[in-house]
Formats: structure tokens, C-alpha cells, sequence
């Protein structure tokens, strides 16, 4: 990631170097040239897809026998899969650097900020085995921190602009595993117990970014903006391993499964409005 910011800098700064000098009374808008902020407002759809790649290990216990045992070897028996997304609604900022080439060509370097409440998402009571209960708890963060490059047209007679952009954005995905024995250790029914054990992982990576936009000048400094934006889909796995005595705390009773679980942190989309500030 540290190569394509360095590579997205150098190419706006030879853009910049080599760009025509405009002579002073041209008809094109001064309100493109130097440094811009902006805020403005997002709808983002986006979300958390898990899938157990790989499970194996004994799992249970047999309820026929006065004391508990351990259950039978399974295989593959053990996964739990989710697939959720969620629409919220971000403020975000943005702060850049923009200039013209021959009046209708246009080239800026920004970094911005959506920032909004986290996508939370819960399967909770999902039962597989007897006597177990697995819970699964995802989230996207809300905070979604990105650097881009911007290419232009400048409309000579109405001086609106088309744009594209390229860039990485940095989104986090969290999920967690809570595997809880819900049944009783002793004959005594209300000797029930729970024993929890939770198993998370996160995908937290830069991820490319493309968007198409559309900007508007509507005063001598200001412009207004709205863009349509494409986060590519990221993934990440880890392992997860309930070793034995660790569900129930006594050595004649125990568990012993391990796996591995995928998280998707999924491709998002983001339509996004904003008002453009250059400052002279």
C-alpha cells in the first residue's frame, strides 16, 4: 500500500511540474486551481460475509450416558456461515490539491474520511450439535480513511466537470465465534452450566477504490460534487482451536475441534454528495 501512495504522489507531482502555465484573463474558472476542502454526506452498502473453510474435532455430549462423555468424531460438521450487509448513512470530509492543464484537463491529489456509526450484525442461538449453541457477531467499522488520484474534463462553455478517480481506501471487518455448552454436567438439572468461548478475526486491509463523478461551479470558489464510488472486496482467514478442558473445567469432560474461518469483508458501494471549498 505504501508503493501505491508513493506512486499516486509522484504522478500528481509530475503532472503538476509539467503542467502549462495559463496566462493571466483566461476565460476558464479559477475555482479548480489549488487547495480544496469539502464535507458532505455518504450512503455506503456494505458488509461481513464468514464461511468455515475447514473443521474437525469431537464435539457434544452423550446425554445417555449418567456421566457425560465425550461425542462422537465429526469432520466438517462444525460450520457456521453468515452473509449480512447494511446501508448507512456517513458524513465525510475531504482536503486535496487540484490544478488545470490546458483549461480543460484537470488533475488532483486528496485524501478523505467517511465516518459514520458501525454496521453491527448478530446470529445469535444457532444451534448444531446437542447440547451447543453457537452465537456469530460481525461488524464494519465506520470509519473509512482514503487517498485517491483525480483525472478531469473541464466543459469549456459551462465549466462542469467529469471526472474519474483511482485510490485505496482502508475498511476493517471484525467477526466473532461464541461457542457456549448449554447443557447440564451432572444429572441435576439445575446444575446447568455455560461455558463460553469466543473465536474472532478481523480484515483490516487497504483495498482499491475506483469512482465516477460529476462537479459543478456554483460560485468563484465554491463547486458542488456527487460521485459514485466502487471498494473492491477483501478476505482474510484464522484459525480457531478449542484444545481440551477448555470448555468445561474438569479433565472427564472435554472438547477438542479445531478449524479455520474466512471473513469477506464484501465490495462496497457509495454514493456520496459534497460541497467543494477551494482556497485562495
Amino acid at each position: 500500500m505504501k508503493k501505491l501512495a508513493f506512486s499516486i504522489f509522484a504522478a500528481a507531482l509530475t503532472f503538476g511540474a509539467n503542467a502549462d502555465v495559463e496566462p493571466a484573463g483566461t476565460s476558464a474558472c479559477c475555482a479548480y486551481d489549488g487547495l480544496f476542502f469539502g464535507l458532505g454526506v455518504s450512503a455506503v452498502d456494505a458488509g461481513v460475509k464468514t464461511e468455515t473453510t475447514y473443521a474437525k474435532g469431537v464435539t457434544g455430549w452423550n446425554s445417555t450416558d449418567s456421566t457425560p462423555s465425550v461425542g462422537d468424531p465429526i469432520e466438517g460438521a462444525l460450520g457456521i456461515d453468515s452473509n449480512d450487509h447494511d446501508t448507512r448513512f456517513t458524513g465525510n470530509v475531504t482536503l486535496g490539491y487540484g490544478k488545470r492543464i490546458q483549461e480543460k484537463a484537470y488533475i488532483a491529489l486528496e485524501a478523505g474520511l467517511d465516518a459514520g456509526q458501525n454496521s453491527n450484525f448478530c446470529h445469535p442461538g444457532i444451534a448444531t450439535t446437542e447440547e451447543k449453541k453457537y452465537e456469530v457477531y460481525s461488524k464494519n467499522n465506520g470509519l473509512i480513511p482514503s487517498v485517491g488520484l483525480r483525472l478531469g474534463y473541464i466543459h469549456p462553455e459551462t465549466r462542469n466537470m467529469f471526472f474519474i478517480k483511482a485510490g485505496a481506501a482502508y475498511s476493517q471487518a471484525r467477526t466473532s465465534y461464541v461457542d457456549t455448552y448449554i447443557g447440564s454436567i451432572t444429572e441435576d438439572e439445575n446444575s446447568e452450566k455455560y461455558f463460553p468461548l469466543a473465536y474472532t478475526g478481523k480484515c483490516s486491509k487497504w483495498t482499491p477504490i475506483v469512482a465516477l463523478g460529476f462537479e459543478k461551479v456554483t460560485g468563484k470558489n465554491f463547486r458542488t460534487r456527487a460521485e459514485v464510488e466502487y471498494r473492491f472486496q477483501t478476505t482474510r482467514s484464522f484459525d480457531f482451536d478449542n484444545s481440551a478442558e477448555k470448555a468445561v473445567p474438569s479433565s472427564e469432560i472435554t472438547q477438542d475441534y479445531s478449524g479455520t474461518v474466512k471473513i469477506y469483508n464484501k465490495a462496497a458501494i457509495t454514493l456520496r454528495v459534497m460541497g467543494i471549498y477551494t482556497v485562495k
